[in-house]
């Protein structure tokens, strides 16, 4: 499954690919995942916490820069993780794109193909999607203020898609509604 999105941070296009292209640094800005270790290859262990409701899922495993291009201001990553407590696995090649934006700051395009079994697999495709763009969204909050110099938005122990997806079901709900009108 692939998923897209686009967003404009309040920072040079210098600084925002820095920031993405350092898994130790970018990791701090997506509420729940945390880098626990570098390994001797340059890939990084890792760990994100992900809470659906009362269910609290961990999933530990690795990230790996495995292109980059700091002129052109791209890179691909690789992210491999299993459940601690469970059956799922979740693999991720992620690809971002940093760009000036007119008028200053820049534009990121980030497109992530995942490859997700177990419990998080049955949310199903579209509620994945728009899950993960809030995600996404909370860490485009974080990485302009940090950049900024401002507080970050999000902060916790745990991406907590139970509250995601609790407003991610209501426009679902909104949407579905309008139609029909």
């Amino acid at each position: 499954m692939i998923i897209e999105n686009e967003f404009d941070v309040a920072a040079t296009p210098a600084e925002v690919y820095a920031l993405m292209a350092d898994p130790e640094r970018v990791a701090t800005c997506i509420p729940g995942a945390e880098v626990t270790g570098r390994r001797d290859d340059g890939s990084y262990d890792a760990m994100v916490t992900v809470k659906l409701g009362p269910v609290k899922m961990k999933y530990r495993g690795t990230i790996a820069i495995v292109e980059s291009d700091p002129e052109a201001r791209t890179a691909s990553m690789l992210a491999k993780g299993a459940e601690e407590r469970g059956q799922g696995t979740a693999q991720t090649t992620l690809k971002i794109a940093v760009t000036e934006r007119d008028g200053g700051g820049s534009h990121v395009k980030v497109a992530a193909d995942m490859l997700v079994t177990g419990r998080v697999a049955q949310m199903g495709r579209g509620v994945m999607q728009d899950v993960a763009k809030r995600m996404i969204d909370q860490m485009a909050a974080n990485m302009e203020a940090l950049l900024t110099g401002g507080a970050q938005v999000e902060q916790g122990d745990a991406v907590s898609a139970g509250s995601v997806l609790g407003s991610v079901v209501a426009d679902r709900a909104k949407r579905i509604f309008r139609s029909g009108e």
